[in-house]
Formats: C-alpha cells, sequence, structure tokens
C-alpha cells in the first residue's frame, strides 16, 4: 500500500538519467548506498542479539535518510500482534513492555497487509495512531514490513515531524534493505531462541544448574561491591523415589514441574531473585540483597506454600503428602567464601532438614553437623 505518495520533482532522480552537473552528487549518492548495505551486512555477520542487532542497523540507516524517530517491531509467535524490538525515543522506553494487536495503527496495518506504508503526511491518516496516549500530529511516516519467505516476522517505521520529509528515493532504500534485515532479524531470533533452551530446563521451564553458576558469580561480584547480605536456598522434594516408585515416573515429572511453576510464583515481585533447578528434584533460589532472617523466612514460606499446594497427585490420591526440606545459608560482608563454598552450607543443612524429620528449614551456622552421616544419606535418597 502506497498511501499519499507524490513522485513528482522528488521523484525526478529515480527515472531519470543524471544530468552532467549531478554526477558528482549521483555517485555520492550510490556510494553512501553501497556502503550502507555493507555496513548492514557487517553488522548482520557480527551481531546476535535481536535488539541490539536491530537498535545498530537503525543507526547505520540513520547515515542515509533523514528521520527524526524509528520504531522497529517483532510479529509475536501466535501472530495476534507486535512487540516492540527498539524505540530511538528514549521517551517510549516505558512501551517496551506493550504489544500492539494486529490491524491497530500504522504497524498494525502493515503487519496485516504486508504491504509498505509511505505518508506524506500521517495527521491526514486516520488509522496511524496505535497508542491509547498518543495524538494526531502532521509529520511523515514510512512504514517497511519485514519478510522471511512470504510470512511478516516485524515492521520498521520512520518518521520525521515535517511533512514531505522523506523521498522515493528513501523509500525504495529502505524497502530494499528490509529483506537483509528480515533474514537477520530471523537468525538473531533463532540464535537467541536456542540459546535459551540451551539454559532452561524443558521440564519446568526454570534456569538450570549451568546458569545458576554464572549468576552466583554475578551476586558474588556484586556483593563485593555493595557489601550486602546474600542468601541462597536449595530445596528438595521429601519422598520422592516413593512418588516414582508408586505411580511411576510421568507422575513424578508432572510432580516436578508443577513444583517448578510453583517456585517460580514464590519469587518476590520486582526483586532479582532467581529459581533454578538443581537436578533432579532438588531445587534452589537465589537471593540477593537478602540477610539470613528474611531469607529463611522466604524458605518457611516456600515449605507451608508447597505443603499446601493442591498438586495433581494429591487431587488424584487425597492421601497423599507432598512436601519438601530446605537449607538456607547467607554470604555477607567480608566473607571470603566461595560459590561452591555457599552451596555446599546450604546443601549441609538441607540435609540436616531431612535427617531431622523432614519437610522443615535449617538455616546454616559455623559448626553445623549432622548426625548419622550414613542415614540421614539414606533418608536424602528415600
Amino acid at each position: 500500500m502506497m498511501s499519499e505518495l507524490k513522485r513528482g520533482n522528488k521523484g525526478a532522480g529515480a527515472s531519470s538519467p543524471p544530468q552532467v552537473g549531478d554526477n558528482k552528487a549521483f555517485f555520492y549518492s550510490i556510494l553512501t548506498e553501497t556502503y550502507l548495505f555493507s555496513e548492514v551486512g557487517r553488522l548482520i555477520a557480527s551481531e546476535l542479539n535481536p535488539n541490539e542487532l536491530i537498535q545498530k542497523i537503525v543507526s547505520a540507516f540513520g547515515k542515509s535518510v533523514c528521520f527524526e524517530e524509528a520504531s522497529v517491531y517483532a510479529v509475536k509467535d501466535d501472530l495476534t500482534g507486535l512487540v516492540p524490538l527498539y524505540f530511538l525515543n528514549p521517551l517510549l522506553q516505558s512501551k517496551m513492555s506493550e504489544y500492539i494487536f494486529l490491524d491497530n495503527g500504522a504497524p498494525g496495518q502493515i503487519a496485516v497487509t504486508g504491504e509498505p506504508l509511505f505518508l506524506e503526511d500521517s495527521s491526514r491518516y486516520e488509522a496511524f495512531l496505535h497508542h491509547p496516549d498518543e495524538t494526531q500530529q502532521q509529520g511523515s511516516y514510512i512504514g517497511i514490513p519485514l519478510k522471511s519467505e512470504n510470512r511478516i516476522v516485524g515492521i520498521m517505521g520512520f518518521s520525521h515531524s515535517k511533512p514531505a520529509a522523506f523521498t522515493v528515493e528513501d523509500f525504495d532504500l529502505l524497502r530494499t534493505l528490509s529483506t537483509t534485515v528480515s533474514a537477520g532479524l530471523v537468525k538473531a531470533v533463532l540464535f537467541k531462541k536456542t540459546l535459551e533452551i540451551a539454559r532452561t530446563d524443558e521440564l519446568t521451564g526454570m534456569l538450570n544448574y549451568r546458569v545458576l553458576l554464572e549468576k552466583l558469580d554475578e551476586e558474588f561480584g556484586r556483593q563485593v561491591r555493595t557489601g550486602r547480605d546474600l542468601s541462597f536456598i536449595m530445596i528438595d522434594i521429601d519422598n520422592f523415589k516413593r512418588v516414582n516408585d508408586h505411580y511411576g515416573h510421568l507422575e513424578g515429572s508432572r510432580v516436578i514441574a508443577q513444583m517448578g511453576a510453583l517456585l517460580r510464583g514464590q519469587i518476590r515481585a520486582g526483586s532479582t531473585d532467581t529459581c533454578f533447578r538443581y537436578g533432579g528434584e532438588e531445587f534452589s533460589i537465589l537471593l540477593a540483597e537478602t540477610g539470613i532472617d528474611e531469607a529463611l523466612a522466604i524458605a518457611e514460606r516456600v515449605r507451608k506454600t508447597v505443603e499446601e499446594y493442591p498438586f495433581t497427585l494429591k487431587t488424584i490420591h487425597p492421601d497423599e503428602v507432598l512436601t519438601v526440606s530446605l537449607g538456607v545459608t547467607t554470604m555477607q560482608k567480608g566473607d571470603t567464601k566461595s560459590s561452591s563454598a555457599l552451596i555446599q552450607e546450604a546443601d549441609l543443612a538441607l540435609y540436616r532438614s531431612k535427617a531431622t524429620g523432614k519437610n522443615r528449614v535449617t538455616g546454616y551456622s559455623t559448626g553445623l553437623t549432622m548426625p548419622g552421616a550414613t542415614q540421614d544419606v539414606n533418608h536424602r535418597n528415600s
């Protein structure tokens, strides 16, 4: 769709050969476009983060096309709307979490039709606005669909506060480059998904043990800088072997999956708390800037929530009991312990909870011992 596209004198250069006096400007334009194609190709080859890739590509476009605002959206996997990838205007950063339904505003219209949009005056295009708090204003707009194998994967939009600020050459250049940008975006999104799969436990959707070690290193660095406490909780499902033996591994997997969702729901809103599947029926929670007393309170809340949670297994077998044992430790200002030592302390406290009756929370303290080590190991494996 080409709306309000007027070639007139602005487009004359696209169809008429350059005059002798215009050769310098003509060849400069060709060189600029060649550089832009080369730069976009280089960015696509080197940048694997979708958001960073788009930001750098838009910056490169700015050297050839004069625009004041830019926005890029990716089409949701379920094809119901557009997810913001990049806004040039910092005032729109608060809208990065808001997606646009298809058909809504200029980007939504482009996603539905698959056709580009060239507006010499966006105020005369009634369906242009796509955010409820926007006001209709004069200005120019170019919207380009990003296509991959005839599928719309995203939308690029460029605008200027002045009407008729863009040329037909600008439009043609952006439209021609869109195919290359689309390929780069698809590659970057695929890489991101592959990376997320490698870092995520498939059954629970939680981060895995490898990411736990990375996060511990990050939080240890922050703790050294800030001097604020860092706490760590280890969690183990009680009597899980019996669940598998009595009801089968499929039911055991269902318990673990539901436990993952439950634990993620216990993370404090607005915090940097992070949940992990440690392995098997073990989980862990990393609590940044959290002292031992608060960590013990969170662990007790988790214990009680699990005890009362209506797992599918308990619904089918009302007499069945599902509980967890927890171990808690803290790294305080001045501590020199390593991340592995922090894990060992929480693990020892967890063993203590197992050995002293299960379904309880134990906080680590110096000199913590565990009576009957051999017997306790057998308890934990039961």
